[in-house]
């Protein structure tokens, strides 16, 4: 076997066990790609470094753009896209006030195990509990529980 069939087929068995530790479905494409290049240099199907290398890049973008469409359809994806944003998690939540807030002087809670500052048109002692109401910035806006 010569040698140049031979360094395409190695390169495409490498990215496929790449494709094994990196996943993403692009890298085991390539590999095979570069195994298809490989094959059709040996048969003499192909030959000279631009048809090798156009070769190559018309079939990794063939597999890539139709075969892995074909795979993601057949195994879809299973993870869940949650909730990113931080303002919406937040409109409700219980807080404790951990420095005394007045409606002319911002103060501080405590919200997922740390210190925001926070406004309010009530006043707030340390130890009372408030619940978030909005965001002005970094600072939190909160109301009193009853009021809410």
């Amino acid at each position: 076997m010569e040698t140049l069939p031979l360094i395409w087929v190695i390169i495409g068995a490498v990215l496929i066990v790449i494709e094994f530790l990196v996943p993403g479905a692009v890298f085991g494409f390539i590999g095979a790609a570069a195994m298809l290049t490989g094959v059709l240099i040996h048969f003499g199907h192909i030959e000279g470094f631009v048809n090798i290398m156009m070769t190559f890049f018309i079939a990794s973008f063939v597999f890539i753009l139709f075969l892995r469409s074909a795979l993601l359809k057949l195994f879809p994806d299973n993870s869940v896209v949650q909730n990113t944003d931080e303002l919406q998690d937040a409109i409700g939540r219980i807080v404790e006030v951990t420095e005394d807030i007045s409606p002319y002087k911002r103060g501080r809670i405590k919200y997922l195990e740390t210190s925001w500052e926070a406004q309010a048109e009530t006043d707030f002692v340390v130890g009372e509990q408030a619940v978030i109401a909005g965001q002005d910035g970094n600072c939190w806006i909160v109301k009193s529980i009853e009021g809410n």
